[in-house]
């Protein structure tokens, strides 16, 4: 997927659409989940709308998708490009990858983004419902990121005038982590142990949030997300947990873990469901955070992360 898509991005925040319009042929999938999650995003003001050159219906798993993040697709429905009126539309926004977009007459900025149609991805076909709609959460997570760019404000530090800085901790960071985790009550003393990494989010240079990756053979632990107090409900938590999840996956992780007392909903948005702890791989139960550290009655979740061969 091309970097290219972040210059689209600013293209369309620098238009201050009022109306933008997703394309893909079906309006199925795929317009469908950028329709949702675009007005989930931005502020009511600006309308949105999907569109194909050849509708069909909602697939239910994009529905299904979007669920997992909290956002309610179930009433919209597929719609054909003639029922937009194109002198209504600031922004057109085509999706397709391989098959031919739909033309869109109107005079509103043309932006093409070609993302793979998960409802004819062959690694999905004949395979589990679950299988399948990973296909989905691929495409609902980069439309997530791409159209964050353009209709979320950047995250800003207390002071207001910096942005938050994010990165991958140094060893010079660990200190600084243990204590942000021992000022929550959570546990730190396993932090700096081989087979872990960690992500860190700075305002103006002080360590202000954390989370971890720890690898247990094909799977990982995703653990210690925090956030200072005084900058929570800015969505440092959801980048912070982004950079770790596009980690995992870059590394072929196959599962990631995790165990919780008072953020079940928050990973639930993110695409994790609970999971028996009888049923988590030896080498993630084996680690301290599953045998010691949390209590029992901490909710275990996971989310597959490849599909299976």
């Amino acid at each position: 997927m091309s970097g290219a898509w972040g210059q689209d991005a600013e293209a369309i925040r620098a238009a201050h659409p009022r109306h933008v319009l997703f394309l893909c042929v079906a309006n199925s999938a795929r317009s469908q989940m950028a329709e949702g999650i675009a007005r989930a995003l931005a502020p009511a003001s600006v309308k949105f709308s999907s569109a194909g050159s050849q509708p069909s219906r909602l697939n239910p798993l994009a529905v299904k998708a979007l669920a997992e993040i909290g956002i309610d697709i179930s009433g919209q429905f597929s719609k054909s490009i003639s029922d937009i009126p194109p002198g209504d539309v600031d922004v057109v926004l085509t999706l397709c990858a391989e098959e031919v977009c739909p033309a869109f007459l109107g005079k509103a900025l043309r932006i093409h983004w070609g993302l793979p149609d998960p409802a004819a991805d062959p690694a999905a076909t004949g395979t589990t419902e679950a299988e399948r709609l990973q296909a989905y959460r691929d495409v609902r997570d980069e439309l997530r990121r791409r159209l964050a760019k353009v209709f979320q404000p950047v995250q800003r530090s207390e002071r207001g005038n910096e942005p938050i800085e994010y990165g991958l901790a140094s060893q010079e960071d660990l200190d600084g982590i243990r204590s942000l985790l021992a000022s929550f009550g959570l546990p730190a003393g396993d932090v700096g142990k081989p087979h872990q990494m960690f992500f860190v989010a700075r305002d103006g240079g002080r360590l202000v949030g954390c989370i971890g990756l720890e690898e247990c053979g094909e799977d990982a632990l995703l653990r210690s997300l925090t956030v200072d107090p005084k900058l929570q409900g800015a969505g440092i938590g959801t980048a912070l947990h982004a950079r770790a999840l596009a980690e995992a996956k870059q590394r072929g992780t196959r599962a990631l873990y995790l165990l919780t007392t008072n953020a079940e909903k928050f990973f639930a948005r993110a695409g994790y469901g609970r999971v028996e702890r009888s049923k988590v791989p030896a080498p993630v139960a084996a680690t301290p955070e599953f045998r010691s550290f949390c209590p029992a009655s901490a909710t275990c979740m996971a989310r597959p992360l490849r599909r299976k061969a």
